[in-house]
């Protein structure tokens, strides 16, 4: 463990404690009265496109239909304070690049706590088995005005075992639901939960032990979105570094695997190979529906054994729809830490920053700036970068320090004003991508009602000014450093009314 880094305890215990907080800081609202078919989500859509000013958790309660106090809750860490509070990180630095350095530092240097068993905890209050199972207890959404069903999974985390090795994944991985005792898992070729069940399961013709949890520990939850967690490494345990303490579990009776013991709700079941059901269509994260189109594709059958859940349980939905800010902020911080990781593994100097854009592009457009040390650095920077995370980076765009990546004024000034287009910009061919993809035709994706396997090219721009006769570069017309400084201070409650920090 690094010398600077220690973990410690975080000040709230699960997600009731962490929504506490939310809410006495002004970021939670609710709503009384929402249907779940497509009314709850489009709310929440509604306000994260359209609403001024910060984006709020948004709890929705007395659903038609269902007792007061089951709720749903949407933008659970939607905003960059929320993000810097479920991850420990300092509330009060929370501009984009400010929260992805915090994020960064901490991240490189944590070290996993393995959970602690216990008999019991919150998410034993209530327990159903056998006749008495059927998910359609909670008010699960249906998402999207063109969704084939509700779906169970969308802010969650599915829980696997790596049969060899024991190592135990929690990933988000959608789930529809097909009855009130199966659901659908959707995961996409290239993540880890699909590793593990068409390379360890389905070729031995095992059955796969699964849990699903709802309304974790933020911190976990976190985790389970991200692709840097590497193979091996538990989001359990990672969680449990971030959150300075070990996180409860409870064995679970039908599975054996860690259920997390202060969830809102859990499932239990197991995946048969060969047993499969139609799945979809869905509204995706980037804004599309893009499986093959509006129609649906075969996915594993979970064949649940049992259903834990809280009394007054809390839902805990995501609204995925076409880009939009801060809906999935924290996705890139995760991705941006990420990609800046991977720089870091290959020794690459000079980063200073990386940053995931979601808002317009649900993370398939990212910026690195670097301060140029040596000619071709920047196209080293964006063929590394471009190739991770795995199935996005269609854009990687690398500018100099000078330039905030956050920022896409600044990005897009850059890129028309100091790349020369036809030395400074490459596509890369033959790159990983999957049926998610939009810009492949539907014929392309299956042939003979089977999967194939899909690549997509990949655009590098370098809108750094050449490093030859960089000293001999235009000057740039705006406001100094010096100046700046001089302004802030004889002007600084102007300044700071109009929202210049």
């Amino acid at each position: 463990m690094s010398a600077q880094l220690k973990p410690g305890k975080l000040n709230y215990q699960d997600l009731r404690d962490f929504l506490a907080a939310v809410e006495q800081r002004g970021e939670l609202k609710h709503v009384k009265g929402a249907s779940w078919d497509v009314e709850m989500s489009s709310i929440v859509e509604l306000i994260y496109r359209e609403g001024k000013g910060h984006r709020p958790a948004v709890l929705f309660d007395e659903t038609p239909g269902y007792p007061k106090g089951f709720r749903n809750l949407f933008g659970t860490i939607g905003s960059t304070w929320r993000i810097a509070k479920a991850l420990g990180l300092d509330e009060s630095m929370v501009q984009p690049m400010q929260l992805h350095e915090s994020w960064y530092k901490k991240s490189r240097d944590i070290r996993g706590i393995p959970p602690r068993t216990v008999t019991s905890g919150p998410i034993m209050e209530n327990v159903l088995t056998g006749d008495k199972i059927d998910i359609l207890k909670f008010p699960i959404p249906r998402y999207h005005e063109l969704d084939g069903a509700r779906f169970f999974g969308t802010q969650h985390g599915v829980i696997q075992r790596d049969p060899d090795t024991g190592w135990v994944n929690v990933g988000t991985y959608r789930s529809m639901v097909v009855s009130k005792n199966t659901l659908a898992l959707h995961a996409v070729p290239g993540k880890h939960g699909n590793i593990l069940m068409y390379s360890k399961y389905f070729p031995r013709q095992k059955t796969m032990p699964i849990a699903i949890a709802v309304g974790m520990d933020p911190a976990l939850w976190f985790l389970s979105c991200q692709t840097d967690v590497p193979w091996g490494t538990s989001e359990i345990d990672a969680a449990g570094f971030i959150k300075g303490e070990p996180l409860e579990v409870i064995k679970g009776e039908f599975t054996g695997l860690p259920l997390p013991a202060r969830a809102e709700i859990v499932v239990e079941g197991e995946v048969v190979p060969g047993e499969w059901v139609d799945e979809g269509p869905f509204g995706e994260w980037h804004g599309y529906y893009a499986n093959r189109g509006l129609l649906t594709v075969p996915e594993p059958v979970i064949h649940i054994k049992a259903i834990y859940h809280r009394n007054n349980p809390i839902f805990t939905g995501s609204m995925p729809a076409v880009p939009q800010h801060t809906f999935t902020l924290f996705l890139g911080v995760a991705d941006s830490v990420a990609i800046r990781r991977r720089l870091d593994d290959f020794g690459v100097p000079g980063i200073k920053g990386v940053w995931s854009h979601y808002t317009g592009s649900g993370g398939l457009f990212n910026v690195i700036s670097i301060e140029q040390m040596y000619s071709g650095h920047a196209t080293k920077v964006g063929m590394i970068a471009s190739q991770y995370p795995a199935e996005m980076g269609a854009y990687t765009v690398v500018v100099e320090d000078d330039i905030d990546p956050s920022n896409l004024e600044q990005v897009l000034w850059a890129m028309v004003t100091r790349c020369r287009i036809e030395r400074q910009i490459q596509i890369i061919t033959g790159c990983h991508t999957n049926n998610v993809n939009t810009a492949i035709p539907l014929k392309e994706k299956r042939s003979s009602d089977k999967a194939v396997p899909l690549t997509q090219g990949r655009i590098v721009i370098d809108a750094c000014r050449d490093i030859a006769w960089k000293d001999d570069w235009y000057p740039i017309s705006r406001v100094s450093n010096e100046l700046r400084d001089k302004l802030m201070e004889k002007w600084h409650q102007v300044l700071t009314e109009t929202g210049v920090e």
